[in-house]
């Protein structure tokens, strides 16, 4: 396969120009997902997100030098029509994630049907770069995050028992002899695991050797950064029960999170100076992807060929986008509903009494409003039950309900048992909902969670997302809510608890839908 150089001739001269224009209107049809895409490359977990454009474009322009052309255009064209598919999506529900995904997959389309291809086996690579500066969708990240906090307060465990520090778990928080250390959701890993993964994407870039090698140098990180992470709690608290040195908050705490990020950087340059090592034929950095930038760079991106292929898929990008960006900003429609304040402290025999959670707790939940009550009844020997209501007036901008599957471990609890049962709900109805029996220090309890969605009563989370999608599209409305019962397990008596919680539902049913909008008649 013979390497071939961008050229100018006749009608294709105005190649540059084309592609210009195209990036130009990709800009345009994503202009209303540009700025809630900033301000999450604010977080500390995305913020290396602003060097990912301007070294993707380097690297794209140092490999366009000598590429060889040829191969199939017409992939390209369908996933430019893929592309307008996905941003048009992205309009619909208000989806600024799918927007950006679809503007950088109208760039791959393009590039694809104009060099064909074998060029696109050399030009994937930082073209896939820009897909590291989009935040992972909200739902995946949620769970994620709970999982990683979860892990990094196992891990740190076992790093701490090392050290002979006595020491218990208790959910996400480390019990020492001296003090009791919260692992926060900001010290779940992923502000190491993100920027370290696009970071060694990077790097297997500008590795020339065997694609195995460059796969496990970006699949290594996310070991690296977890457990450095993991270490990195370790050693906060045994420096504050041996030492009494409290690295939790300050400048301190900032520069173990720089010193520790500094270290996965360094692994993975060690990993990367034995895989280089390894084999016959030794692997190397490409030196010229590092160059500098010379007028024959620019020259030959002028001179951009414009094929049959190039012109119908940048065509098909022209009109879709400059669609998408005439359209007007859907706004989302949220019914009027009474505050969870009002909702009624005694009813059918229930006596409640309200509770509150803490400005962390609400922080981190992104709620709109809540109601968390402890009822009680005449019949409930075990205990009061906890009724929880989360309600969100919008799911769109990085907005989500927490799944109790979710902050169940979290809080030190073990699941025993869950499944799907139905409750009693209003007018004689039923609903499904989870039964999940959980179990901390011999005491037992029985949650019961649905999630109330536009008059959708739905306990599959599966389900959850389909109607999310649906009503979004089809309602323009993206409302709901979590609801939670949890039972106390007296005696060991299961049976009494869910008759009780059975009885909650029901009698609490009839008031729901006026905090809870449900369907909205057309």
């Amino acid at each position: 396969m013979e390497a071939a150089y961008l050229r100018r001739t006749n009608w294709q001269n105005l190649g540059g120009l084309f592609a210009l224009v195209v990036i130009v209107a990709e800009i345009a049809g994503a202009r209303r997902a540009l700025n809630p895409l900033m301000d999450v490359w604010g977080q500390p977990e995305y913020s290396h997100a602003w060097f990912i454009i301007p070294l993707a474009v380097y690297i794209f322009i140092q490999r366009s030098r000598t590429i060889p052309l040829g191969g199939y255009g017409t992939p390209g064209i369908l996933v430019a029509l893929l592309s307008v598919g996905i941003m048009l999506l992205g309009w619909a529900t208000g989806s600024y994630t799918a927007s950006i995904y679809g503007a950088i997959l109208g760039l791959v389309g393009f590039v694809w049907s104009s060099l064909g291809t074998r060029a696109m086996k050399r030009l994937a690579a930082p073209l896939i770069y820009l897909f590291f500066m989009v935040p992972l969708p909200v739902a995946f990240y949620i769970s994620m995050s709970a999982e990683m906090q979860l892990l990094s307060s196992k891990l740190g465990m076992i790093f701490i028992s090392f050290f002979h520090v006595p020491a218990s778990l208790d959910g996400n928080i480390i019990i020492l002899p001296t003090a009791r250390l919260e692992v926060a959701e900001a010290c779940n890993g992923l502000r190491y695991l993100f920027p370290l993964v696009s970071f060694a994407f990077l790097i297997s870039m500008l590795l020339e050797d065997r694609l195995w090698k460059k796969a496990l140098v970006v699949f290594s990180s996310f070991p690296i950064a977890i457990i450095t992470n993991a270490g990195r709690i370790a050693m906060i608290a045994v420096l504050l029960d041996r030492f009494g040195i409290d690295t939790t908050t300050g400048s301190v705490h900032a520069f173990e999170g720089f010193a520790v990020f500094s270290l996965c950087i360094a692994l993975l340059f060690i990993e990367v100076w034995c895989l280089l090592r390894i084999g016959n034929s030794r692997g190397h950095f490409i030196v010229s992807d590092l160059q500098v930038l010379d007028r024959g760079d620019f020259q030959r991106l002028i001179a951009w060929p414009v094929s049959r292929a190039s012109l119908l898929a940048g065509a098909t990008l022209l009109i879709g986008t400059s669609l998408v960006a005439s359209l007007p900003a859907r706004t989302e429609i949220v019914p009027r509903r009474q505050p969870l304040a009002l909702f009624p402290m005694e009813f059918k025999g229930w006596r409640g009494v309200p509770q509150t959670l803490d400005s962390e707790s609400l922080n981190a939940l992104g709620l709109t409003d809540y109601l968390v009550a402890d009822y009680n009844t005449e019949a409930s020997a075990g205990g009061p039950l906890n009724f929880y209501v989360a309600y969100y007036a919008s799911q769109r901008d990085g907005i989500h309900a927490h799944s109790p599957q979710l902050c169940i471990p979290g809080g030190g609890w073990s699941i025993i048992s869950q499944s799907l049962v139905t409750m009693p709900w209003t007018n004689s109805g039923s609903i499904s909902a989870n039964r999940v029996v959980i179990e901390k220090r011999g005491v037992k309890r029985i949650v019961y969670y649905w999630f109330e969605e536009r008059g959708r009563h739905i306990a599959k989370e599966g389900a959850l997302k389909y109607y999310a999608l649906k009503d979004a599209l089809v309602d323009n409305r993206s409302d709901g809510a979590l609801i939670r019962i949890v039972a106390p397990i007296y005696a060991g008596d299961e049976a009494t608890a869910d008759s009780m919680a059975e009885k909650l539902a029901a009698d609490a049913s009839a008031f729901v839908s006026s905090y809870v909008p449900g369907r909205i008649p057309q």
